[in-house]
């Protein structure tokens, strides 16, 4: 299990987004330090009142300097072709790749805001092929040198790629996925797949984890595959030290929720690609226990809470946990990532190192005790037996 520490620079009222940009940055480091596997950020576009990170591209080589270990991951690079080349994607994978030695990873998506993709005068019933192009321009540019392409969106004559990422046979790459068909449409590429529930509850991450692995069985890859599977705590991943407080402190990610969520039923309405998305209606914001323990989008409580909530991801084979940290006071998004850090994910990277209760080791030891004296027992009968045996002879 992987860890994936994600932000997006929410910023409140009152406060700079420069401010919030270098807490950010002090969010990622302490991140590194406490042994979080990855950092991501979305790539928000003209975003109100959530996420403020449009250039992810311009922010990872910035924190790649100050680090050494952590790895990052675009959570996710949009691939419209007005919003981003996809040759453009290639080359700044690549560069990032050389400036972090190797610890850079993409992931895609076609975009999920009217406010982005009108914007950009993004077509929402066209973006879903430009973003299955793109993906096959990277990875032909990655690959083949020189490379060249012939789609309905892209037309490459013979070129090479300038620079070649370090990592091979490319950087992992993995799509945003949030319905059957697009979890289908990852495993059968042979990248990994970033699912999240929408609030609907953990059956419904279960059969789209269940429905990767069966899909990518089943399929034949001309290109080489990154398959991962990873889950988005979308609304919120916050530790405490107690549950009560983790639940007091975590109730203003509703109001996130609810404005991220209204974005999807208005894109629901616009192509029958994002009609899935429709179904956020229904969650009801206001049952906080739903929320907290059932919906799926939250993982709320004390580090022992919050270890059992990671335990069920792991039992369903989740590769990667993409928590998304941020939303509430630099002070206590700190001390959340600082006590997941310590007490949630060793748990899983370094079980046998995790200091026990004493109370715990004694009881082992004293259940151990008659199997270690049937065992002493047993030896010194044999020992007699030997003894009589050499005696006789």
């Amino acid at each position: 299990m992987d860890f994936i520490l994600m932000t997006e620079g929410d910023t409140p009222v009152g406060l700079t987004h420069e401010h919030r940009y270098r807490e950010l940055i002090d969010e990622v480091l302490l991140a590194e330090r406490v042994g979080f596997d990855a950092f991501g950020s979305s790539e928000q576009h003209v975003a109100i009142g959530t996420a403020t990170v449009s250039a992810p591209e311009v922010l990872y080589p910035y924190l790649m300097a100050l680090t050494n270990r952590i790895r990052f991951i675009h959570l996710v690079t949009l691939l419209p072709t007005r919003m981003n080349h996809a040759l453009r994607v290639a080359e700044r994978i690549a560069t990032e790749d050389i400036l972090s030695h190797g610890r850079v990873e993409l992931g895609t998506g076609r975009g999920n805001t009217t406010l982005a993709l009108r914007a950009f005068e993004v077509d929402p019933t066209e973006n879903k092929a430009q973003w299955r192009e793109g993906i096959d321009l990277i990875r032909r540019a990655f690959l083949e040198d020189p490379f060249s392409f012939v789609g309905e969106h892209y037309k490459i004559p013979p070129r090479s790629l300038v620079p070649k990422p370090l990592q091979w046979p490319y950087p992992p790459i993995s799509a945003a996925t949030g319905s059957p068909s697009s979890v289908e449409t990852a495993a059968e590429l042979g990248i990994g797949a970033i699912m999240g529930g929408f609030y609907l509850g953990f059956d419904l991450v279960e059969n789209l984890l269940k429905l990767y692995d069966e899909t990518l069985a089943a399929t034949s890859h001309p290109y080489p595959i990154t398959p991962r599977k990873m889950v988005t705590i979308s609304g919120g991943m916050h530790c405490a030290e107690t549950t009560a407080l983790a639940r007091e402190q975590a109730k203003p990610l509703f109001d996130m929720a609810k404005l991220s969520t209204g974005a999807y039923e208005r894109l629901s309405t616009l192509s029958k690609d994002y009609a899935y998305m429709g179904a956020v209606k229904d969650v009801d914001f206001d049952d906080e226990e739903y929320m907290f323990e059932r919906s799926q989008g939250f993982l709320v409580g004390d580090p022992d809470h919050c270890i059992e909530h990671v335990q069920r991801y792991v039992d369903m084979g989740v590769d990667a946990l993409v928590l998304r940290v941020d939303s509430l006071p630099h002070d206590q998004l700190l001390r959340s990532i600082e006590l997941f850090g310590k007490y949630v994910i060793p748990r899983f990277k370094h079980p046998r190192n995790v200091v026990r209760p004493a109370d715990d080791v004694l009881a082992d030891i004293r259940a151990a005790r008659p199997a270690h004296e049937q065992a002493l027992r047993k030896f010194q009968t044999e020992q007699n037996l030997l003894n009589e045996k050499e005696s006789v002879q």
